[in-house]
């Protein structure tokens, strides 16, 4: 979680933070967190094939700005970060870009603590904490990328899911 581009505002407004993940069930949790806390999420397409041009450099590896500010900023940064994890990491990854919604004027909103509380609330030992987050068990198994978090005890499904 980063306020990592101004641009994150210009994708998905000052009410939503960004979600950008290598993983669409994690991107899935990350939106109904959003919903349920009021702490709102949306995706942003990540394309790493069409976006990795973006940091050609004649001096370094990669640039750390884009080169075109009109090409998907937000998810070029999502881009940049992967990047540096290395594209052969073999786990799950989360970022969430909240530069806007992260404050109001001058002052923080204080944003990010209740959507990630209830991420994670199954992880939690308090009831309501584990009744608000979303349908599934946080555990990630870092030697497949594709792999679902394993579903948790039954409840019936929400409007928001």
């Amino acid at each position: 979680m980063a306020t990592l581009t101004g641009a994150q505002g210009i994708s998905t407004g000052r009410f939503h933070a960004a979600v950008l993940t290598n993983n669409e069930e994690w991107e899935h949790s990350c939106a109904i967190a959003g919903r349920r806390s009021g702490d709102l999420v949306f995706p942003l397409p990540y394309s790493p094939e069409l976006h990795f041009g973006e940091f050609n450099s004649a001096v370094a590896d990669m640039k750390n700005s884009v080169a075109d500010r009109s090409n998907a900023q937000s998810s070029c940064a999502g881009l940049f970060i992967h990047a540096h994890l290395g594209f052969d990491y073999p786990g799950v990854w989360v970022h969430l870009d909240i530069a806007a919604p992260c404050h109001a004027g001058e002052r923080a909103t204080g944003y990010g603590v209740a959507v990630l509380m209830t991420l994670f609330g199954q992880s939690s030992k308090n009831p309501l904490l584990q009744f608000l987050g979303p349908e599934c068990e946080i555990a990630v198994d870092d030697s497949d990328s594709d792999a679902k978090p394993p579903p948790s005890k039954k409840r019936k499904a929400r409007k928001d899911e």
